[in-house]
């Protein structure tokens, strides 16, 4: 559905040329859940905002069902905003109107329908994020979780077929993230919408997304599905993103820093599970038949989005013929190993 090519994107402070934008290139499928992830200053705003031409590239092109929106004129350009809802991260909810009135208004301005079907598609909105009981309220008496459903409701007024999500949950505390990030589920997967969300949580990637980018410094440095890019990261910026806050997923990607390596006898092993045979009890089978041992240092059990995934981190003993022997079982069961040490 979009394809950016080779775009960037420069401005001008004091006298000094300063790029947001380097050489981007991506593509995002149709009904797709699509994160771009950075820290504070990487360009991932600037590079969503592009999307709708918010922030007009300096080169390259943003080409969506096709067509290149960068050489769009007003009027065009006006009709494709139509046709993309944006959830910023502070709400930007008109306070002087009420709920109703604030979904209400995207209908006014395209003056494409009569009144009495825009408070029909206001009720609809109301009731798909679930505040029909506050539709007269005014934004001052909402709190943040609401405020979001509000501007979740006002960008789907006009039936977009896109949906910009601007650090949509960052406001917000986790109980009400989690609330969130699953009416968006819901929405994408009840609308078929096409969702592009920035966001410097992990935890939101992982639990929303289909794919993910990663950004620094105004370049894509990693890319790929959300499981590879969380389960074995490459680029030392997407391992520090990976394993910040999350003591169990830095061990695994940095043992060396949580075991003293004076104590092990044997290989240290890496483990990835993905899909049903996460829950499946092969490693006990492989070890039962064969002379190797193995020590469980530290494992989890969880879902990306709706993968279920395991990782462990072994010891494993005994002579170089059974350890080969129980790797080639692991491929034959498509369990990544990595050896480590």
């Amino acid at each position: 559905m979009i394809k950016i090519e080779r775009l960037s994107k420069t401005y001008r402070v004091e006298g000094q040329e300063v790029s947001a934008l380097d050489d981007i290139t991506l593509e995002i499928g149709k009904g797709e859940v699509f994160g771009i992830i950075g820290r504070s200053g990487a360009g991932k705003s600037t590079l969503l905002r592009s999307l709708n031409l918010l922030e007009r590239p300096s080169t390259g092109q943003v080409l969506i069902d096709g067509e290149d929106i960068t050489g769009f004129d007003h009027n065009r350009l006006h009709t494709l905003r139509q046709r993309i809802g944006m959830i910023f991260q502070h709400f930007n909810l008109l306070s002087a109107k009420t709920v109703a009135g604030n979904i209400d208004w995207p209908l006014r301005c395209t003056g494409n329908l009569d009144a009495a079907r825009r408070a029909e598609r206001v009720s609809e909105l109301l009731a798909l994020v679930g505040l029909s009981e506050h539709a007269n309220k005014y934004p001052a008496q909402l709190s943040g979780g609401q405020k979001q459903r509000v501007g979740i409701a006002r960008a789907l007024a006009n039936r977009p077929r896109l949906l910009l999500c601007d650090e949509a949950t960052s406001a917000l505390d986790p109980e009400t993230t989690q609330s969130i990030l699953r009416l968006l589920l819901d929405i994408n997967r009840r609308l078929g919408l096409t969702i592009v969300l920035i966001t410097h949580e992990m935890q939101v990637i992982r639990t929303l997304c289909d794919r993910v980018a990663v950004i620094d410094g105004g370049r894509i440095v990693e890319s790929g599905r959300v499981a590879d890019v969380f389960l074995h990261p490459r680029h030392p910026v997407t391992r520090s993103m990976v394993a910040q806050g999350d003591p169990l997923t830095a061990a695994m990607l940095d043992p060396a820093h949580a075991f003293a390596q004076d104590k092990l006898r044997g290989t240290l092993v890496r483990l990835t599970y993905l899909g049903d045979v996460t829950y499946q009890p092969i490693l006990s089978r492989i070890m039962a038949a064969s002379a190797a041992r193995f020590t469980i240092l530290q494992g989890e059990v969880s879902s990306i989005k709706d993968l279920p995934f395991g990782q462990l981190l072994l010891e494993l003993e005994g002579g170089n013929e059974d350890i080969r022997k129980v790797f080639a079982e692991l491929d034959r069961h498509r369990i990544h190993h990595e050896v480590l040490q």
